[in-house]
């Protein structure tokens, strides 16, 4: 059974401001088709270049794989505004249909407008009141999630465990609950989720416990993704090899250990030590419910050509 839809995906194009992944667009949807995947979303870096290629690669494929679906969307960085210190933190948007993908790329072009340099990063910020002006006023096009440990629930939630363990928690989980309130408002129940990832990583493994734990209290969906930056487990040396081969130090073996294409038997492995079955299976659904919320569309637009009178 296809059961697992790949909501958080990268390609190629991510490298544009920092070296990131190793997938060609066409061989990451391949592999989701052989490892068979009901469909995949590709959601690179504040990037939106492979869209075309992908869409179009999404007709071909439908010849053979008529079920598979394939969904187009945005990992931006979202902040209140530029000012020294700022957070870049990571968030999942996915175009459901063509008007959402229009949101998305006005999103996008605002933020490379008023994109700069922080010494050798270019930094792209989608501001939360992109949202309020883009999103809010017709909401039900896009799909958000809370993306990755570097996206404001995962940051916020180690903080918070962090300040809990030195007695200073104070009202931080309240603030939490009241951010995620605020999301849902924006993009309309229904379109909003909680974002967990596979690994035995302690920190991720935290943030999934109390996904759950934030799902039941707000009634808020959650899902399971692989933030897939490269194609298999074996190729990880290959992957970290090419991030280390720009000026600069990165941490590469940790972050992105289990950052690949994985099958849902292999998601199973890693969520299984920490959630239950029952947990792991609403996941699914949640994911297959984005999946079913996705339309086909065609980003061609019909060729006009003038002519004298």
């Amino acid at each position: 059974m296809r059961n697992y839809f790949g909501v958080h995906n990268h390609t190629d194009r991510s490298n544009i401001r920092l070296l990131d992944c190793i997938n060609r667009p066409k061989a990451l949807i391949d592999k989701a088709i052989e490892l068979g995947l009901s469909g995949i979303a590709i959601t690179d870096h504040e990037c939106l270049s492979a869209h075309m290629e992908v869409n179009q690669y999404a007709k071909k494929i439908k010849e053979k794989h008529p079920d598979f679906k394939i969904a187009l969307g945005n990992e931006i960085y979202l902040v209140d505004k530029r000012e020294p210190g700022q957070k870049y933190y990571h968030f999942i948007l996915l175009a459901k249909d063509a008007i959402g993908h229009k949101q998305i790329r006005e999103l996008s072009t605002r933020a490379w407008l008023r994109s700069y340099l922080t010494g050798k990063m270019r930094r792209v910020p989608t501001y939360y009141q992109d949202l309020l002006e883009v999103v809010k006023p017709d909401p039900g096009h896009i799909i958000a999630t809370t993306a990755c440990l570097g996206g404001f629930l995962g940051t916020k939630l180690l903080h918070w465990r962090m300040m809990t363990e030195i007695g200073r928690s104070d009202d931080y989980y309240t603030k939490i609950k009241y951010w995620l309130r605020s999301m849902e408002d924006i993009f309309g129940r229904g379109n909003f989720y909680l974002e967990m990832q596979p690994s035995v990583d302690d920190e991720q493994v935290f943030v999934n416990k109390e996904i759950i734990r934030l799902s039941d209290s707000l009634d808020i969906p959650y899902i399971i993704s692989t933030d897939s930056h490269y194609l298999k487990k074996e190729d990880a040396p290959i992957h970290a090899a090419f991030l280390k081969s720009q000026e600069g130090d990165r941490e590469v073996d940790d972050f992105y250990k289990t950052t690949y294409m994985m099958s849902s038997d292999e998601i199973e492995e890693y969520m299984s030590t920490h959630l239950t079955q029952e947990q792991i299976q609403l996941a699914y659904k949640n994911i297959l419910d984005i999946r079913d919320k996705c339309e086909d569309y065609s980003l061609l637009k019909p060729l006009k050509i003038p002519s004298l009178a």
